[in-house]
């Protein structure tokens, strides 16, 4: 939990907010966010969402972590790959196959450029 805890208060930092700007965003005192950081209290799972979320943590970044026991480390990538699909049937074979290697081992992010009918 130690790892999450980081995770979380550094990415706060990284987004230059305060303990008392995060705690009024989420409707809490500073100093329970202060007791979340260090450990003195700790947060439910909604909480630590709630935070993940207004501190720009994605809920999949955060849950893959959670599934970690609090572990933060990220592979590493060792490829970005860009590619251009042409049709829905190859769009949705390949969305389908990096599902299937889940999220340890590659991520998708897409853009879809027009509407199928």
């Amino acid at each position: 939990m130690n790892k999450l805890l980081e995770m979380l208060k550094s990415a706060r930092v990284r987004n230059g907010y305060s303990q008392e700007y995060l705690a009024g965003i989420m409707g809490v005192s500073s100093s329970r966010v202060s007791r979340w950081e260090t450990g003195k209290t700790e947060m439910t799972l909604q909480q630590i969402h709630v935070f993940a979320t207004k501190v720009g943590i994605s809920p999949s970044k955060l849950f893959g972590i959670l599934a970690r026991n609090g572990q933060a480390a990220e592979p590493t990538p060792i490829a970005e790959i860009h590619i251009e699909i042409f049709t829905e049937e190859a769009f949705k074979k390949l969305s389908q196959v990096v599902h299937e290697l889940g999220m340890e081992h590659a991520t998708i992010s897409t853009k879809r450029l027009i509407v199928w009918k």
